[in-house]
């Protein structure tokens, strides 16, 4: 079964029903991670309406209206760029109602508080620490320029890759979630001190 058949049967069945165990990473101030360089020199440029197409530098056209949406949606992100080229990327849902809201159908999160999610890295260019210059740098930013009380960064349990690029990014999980959301909502959240 093809990648991109793969991808497209999960997004379906996560709209009907879904589990997902989590690690849970939680900033709340400069001092909760740190800033980190890539092993090449990199910018980090906000996604923007007049730019998200150059998801094409390191992903799939099929990306391209993903981040279309993203934009449309009021997400924050931001490219990794590196000698010209858009390496990687990450995005942010910031709530910035006064209620609190689920984002991304499984994450609770209250008021001015932000989720850290679809972090990306184009092949040729992971494991040369573009994740955690990216995590710390959208960390900076969400806790600086939008003034975000808190961050939320939600990893599956069995995504080792991306464990080991929190680790690298000075963070450590402070919460093991399981959530379950059925027809886009959450039914159902349990969380635990990690390591408990």
């Amino acid at each position: 079964m093809s990648s991109k058949l793969r991808s497209s049967i999960t997004r379906n069945l996560q709209k009907v029903f879904w589990v997902y165990v989590t690690d849970n990473f939680v900033i709340s101030r400069l001092s909760d991670f740190k800033i980190t360089e890539a092993a090449k020199t990199c910018g980090f440029i906000p996604i923007a309406q007049d730019n998200y197409f150059r998801v094409r530098d390191f992903r799939g056209e099929d990306r391209v209206s993903e981040y279309g949406g993203k934009i449309a949606r009021n997400e924050i992100g931001f490219f990794a760029e590196c000698d010209g080229k858009m390496v990687g990327s990450i995005w942010a849902t910031w709530n910035r109602t006064q209620a609190p809201t689920i984002a991304r159908a499984h994450v609770r999160l209250m008021p001015n508080e932000a989720l850290i999610h679809d972090i990306v890295t184009g092949e040729s260019f992971r494991g040369m620490g573009v994740g955690p210059f990216m995590v710390g740098r959208i960390s900076s930013a969400l806790l600086g320029e939008y003034g975000v009380s808190k961050i939320i960064i939600d990893v599956n349990v069995k995504n080792h890759a991306s464990l080991r690029m929190m680790e690298k990014a000075g963070l450590q999980a402070q919460l093991r979630v399981c959530s379950i959301s059925a027809f886009g909502t959450l039914a159902f959240e349990k969380a635990v001190r990690h390591g408990v």
